[in-house]
């Protein structure tokens, strides 16, 4: 699977970095992790919380315009939920996600030497092949994606365009699991490598 992982990951980024040599205003390569804190309810079980993580790669092309395409490539994990009174639990499971997004990228503020502060919204959906932990069952999942975001271009010594810089994020997936569904809301640390800059 990590190795499935990794040649799509090399491939999408091939293709940004064609788009990013014929006049793309901004591509981008970038590593996250996050922090989630899943939800897991059933029409005749009770709404139970997990804790979990996950981590991907993203691939984005910004166009003049302000409109995002972004290509992710994740993993996530997630742990039991707690038990309820009557004893019931949701399990953990773990898989690898494939998410498509678009949405909105906000005038750039200039912050002088420090670089510049990029606000976007991105929406869009996700297909999710799961396992749950320590068994043999698999299964797939399809999901709704919103994330509000916050990324600091630092400017180069040697140039006035952005090279990378940290990003923060809020995201927040609803997933359609089989029989149940699970939100999971959760902050996100990423690095951004940018290959082409602001223009």
């Amino acid at each position: 699977m990590r190795r499935r992982l990794l040649t799509i990951s090399l491939a999408a980024c091939a293709c940004l970095r064609l788009i990013a040599q014929n006049g793309a205003n901004s591509v981008n390569v970038d590593i996250a992790a996050s922090g989630l804190l899943p939800v897991s309810w059933a029409s005749d079980s009770p709404t139970l919380s997990h804790l979990g993580y996950d981590a991907l790669i993203g691939l984005e092309f910004d166009a003049s315009f302000s409109v995002p395409f972004r290509f992710e490539v994740g993993y996530i994990e997630v742990e039991p939920s707690r038990i309820s009174s009557s004893g019931e639990l949701y399990r953990a499971w773990n898989g690898t996600r494939l998410a498509l997004f678009t949405g909105y990228v906000f005038q750039p503020v200039d912050l002088g030497k420090a670089g510049i502060l990029v606000l976007s919204v991105l929406g869009g959906g996700a297909l999710t092949a799961a396992a749950y932990m320590n068994s043999a069952l698999a299964y797939a999942y399809p999901s709704i994606l919103f994330e509000p975001r916050a990324e600091l271009g630092l400017a180069s010594a040697r140039s006035t365009r952005m090279l990378d810089g940290p990003w923060l994020a809020l995201p927040m997936e609803l997933m359609f699991r089989a029989g149940t569904q699970t939100f999971s809301p959760g902050l996100r640390l990423g690095w951004t490598y940018c290959l082409r800059g602001w223009q």
